[in-house]
């Protein structure tokens, strides 16, 4: 009874050249493309057929980008992506059984993000309102968060410290706390693309000079000590000089 039963499984494998457990499969090494990189798809059909490609619907009969590697797997190679190159690419087979199936990828092709000129040092002064521009550029289009401490600042306008809709960042009234190292974060829209750019800000003190209990006049007869305490505040720290 078992060499029949063996023979009927046989007879139904063999009947298809497509494995029932086949799977098609687009193999690449990453889905987010930088201007200029190289695209490299792998389709793996699972089993003998005719492999074809698309983009956005559309076939790609181009024999320099679509090559046959064999009966079952077919690549395409693009050696310098351009912005053009991004969308939905299908790879289709059409098996020897005559069984059709497809299966699609998705690719993005992004440049940038840079900040150009971005000044990255900043001096205001105490009280006064300070802007800290951050200019970006990049496709598609890119989002732009400032963060300081690792903590994201708000656009909230009630906020003395803030980000601008054109992106930069607003300093109003500023205070010697807001002295440090902000940080311009680039993003490509959507994706888990960045850049970040390290601003450094400082906030200027003028010195303030008076002496302690504020005595500015002391009496002393001859062969006296008399010791005087000048308190000094101000940022950068003020140099103290004594006249007489």
């Amino acid at each position: 009874m078992s060499q029949p039963f063996r023979a009927n499984i046989s007879y139904i494998y063999n009947s298809c050249s497509v494995p029932l457990d086949a799977k098609m499969d687009i193999i690449s090494s990453k889905q987010d493309v930088q201007v200029g990189e190289e695209i490299l798809l792998l389709c793996k059909a699972g089993g003998d057929g005719d492999i074809t490609w698309r983009k956005d619907g559309e076939d790609i009969d181009d024999e320099d980008i679509v090559q046959k590697v064999d009966e079952t797997s077919s690549k395409l190679l693009i050696k310098k992506a351009t912005m053009q190159d991004a969308g939905r690419y299908t790879c289709l087979c059409e098996f020897d059984s005559g069984h059709k199936d497809d299966i699609q990828t998705m690719l993005y092709v992004y440049e940038g993000p840079s900040f150009g000129s971005t000044t990255t040092y900043h001096e205001f002064l105490e009280g006064t309102d300070g802007t800290v521009p951050c200019l970006v550029a990049g496709e598609p289009a890119v989002d732009v968060h400032w963060l300081k401490d690792k903590r994201e600042i708000s656009s909230n306008g009630g906020r003395r410290v803030r980000q601008m809709p054109d992106n930069s960042l607003h300093i109003e009234k500023a205070k010697r706390d807001n002295t440090g190292t902000y940080v311009c974060r680039a993003q490509i829209r959507g994706r888990p693309i960045y850049q970040e750019l390290s601003v450094s800000v400082v906030i200027n003190a003028p010195p303030t000079v008076r002496l302690r209990e504020e005595v500015t006049k002391v009496l002393a007869g001859p062969e006296t000590n008399v010791s005087l305490l000048c308190l000094v505040d101000g940022h950068p720290k003020p140099n103290i000089t004594w006249t007489m």
